[in-house]
């Protein structure tokens, strides 16, 4: 299935494979200010090597048989192992989402993400309707509906939301009608109003933070999204220097090296290092967008498109969090955040984007 020999360097797009590494980067000397010990920063660095490995396979294999053969048995291996996460399972900050697995802690929804994504776009490819009918939109919910329910199982609320997103992505890809898309809108605005009282007491007042900044305890559930803004308002133009942050380092802002990694870098390196990480992104973005417009196949471009839909909804999410235009969701920046599961998770979706590249000259 992988063949090196007749593959060249000069077709890779080493921009799609160099942005997510920098980020990466980037993110380790983030989480190197911010974190507790140099632990978190090697297993980051294991995590990339191990990422950026399974990317040059992948880009190497043909993904059409990554599609069509290997993604059912992916998706059902990543359901067995979301199910052995609530049977055997770490819990780590009130969630039950990690394997230990040699010294390392392997959170599966991370890779069930991926997994979704390779159903998804297997069972659209073959459609060639005009839009989606509603027995297409109703299999497309039955596949995404298992890892959502598992993951809700361990108490993640923001994976879980990101599933969402990744169906909605698929949903628009294949033609939504207007008048579904129009009924869908609705339906989520009454349902995240009609779910708010039946919500945890810490998820409203996460929400209420937000809403009623003015009424918040800055010492209750109010106290992280505070710190957060006061890291990001602090580091100004140019940023207080890195490794000599405040809110992150000296532990005002708490687990700063995971979903707040943004506000550590906005302290310590200011506008300009948030306009780095952004340039950074875009290109990511650009590249993957550009490889989805080049795929000769439907797959291909459905494949990537639906990365590109994940990867943006967790920055739009993250960074929402950071300066308080959002609650917390427990939702990570891709490849900034410590989180070595999700880095490899990332990097699937570019070793497959490189391999859809590889094949674009190809029948």
């Amino acid at each position: 299935m992988v063949d090196f020999s007749q593959r060249r360097l000069k077709d890779v797009d080493w921009l799609l494979l160099l942005a997510p590494v920098a980020l990466t980067a980037f993110g380790c000397v983030a989480i190197s200010s911010s974190a507790p010990d140099s632990g978190y920063v090697k297993k980051q660095i294991v995590s990339l090597g191990i990422g950026v490995a399974i990317a040059i396979v992948i880009m190497f294999t043909d993904y059409r048989k990554i599609v069509l053969n290997i993604a059912p048995f992916f998706y059902a291996g990543v359901l067995v192992l979301l199910v052995l996460v609530l049977v055997v399972g770490t819990q780590i900050n009130g969630n039950k989402a990690w394997l230990r697995v040699a010294g390392f802690s392997l959170q599966p929804s991370e890779f069930a993400k991926a997994a979704t994504i390779l159903m998804l776009a297997r069972y659209l490819a073959p459609l060639r309707q005009a839009s989606l009918s509603i027995r297409d939109m109703i299999i497309m919910g039955a596949i995404v509906f298992p890892p959502v329910i598992l993951v809700y199982a361990e108490h993640d609320t923001g994976t879980t939301l990101t599933f969402g997103a990744i169906l909605g992505t698929f949903y628009f890809l294949g033609g939504m009608r207007k008048i579904f898309l129009a009924v869908g809108v609705v339906a989520v605005a009454v349902g995240l109003v009609g779910v708010y009282p039946h919500l945890k007491k810490y998820q409203q007042e996460r929400i209420n933070v937000i809403i009623h900044p003015e009424e918040v305890d800055p010492r209750g559930f109010g106290y992280q999204t505070i710190q957060s803004v006061i890291a990001v308002g602090s580091g100004g133009v140019m940023g207080k220097g890195i490794g000599h942050g405040t809110q992150g380092k000296l532990g005002f802002l708490p687990f700063a090296w995971t979903d707040f990694i943004g506000a550590v870098v906005a302290e310590e390196t200011g506008l300009i290092g948030i306009l780095l990480m952004m340039v950074l992104y875009l290109m990511f973005i650009w590249r993957l967008i550009a490889v989805a417009k080049s795929s000769r196949e439907r797959a291909g471009s459905l494949m990537v498109m639906g990365f590109v839909g994940l990867i943006t909804f967790h920055i739009l999410c993250n960074l929402g969090m950071v300066v308080a235009m959002m609650p917390i969701m427990g939702i990570p920046l891709p490849l900034m955040s410590y989180g070595g599961t999700a880095v490899m998770s990332v990097f699937i979706g570019v070793g497959l984007a490189l391999s859809v590249r590889m094949k674009r000259f190809v029948n």
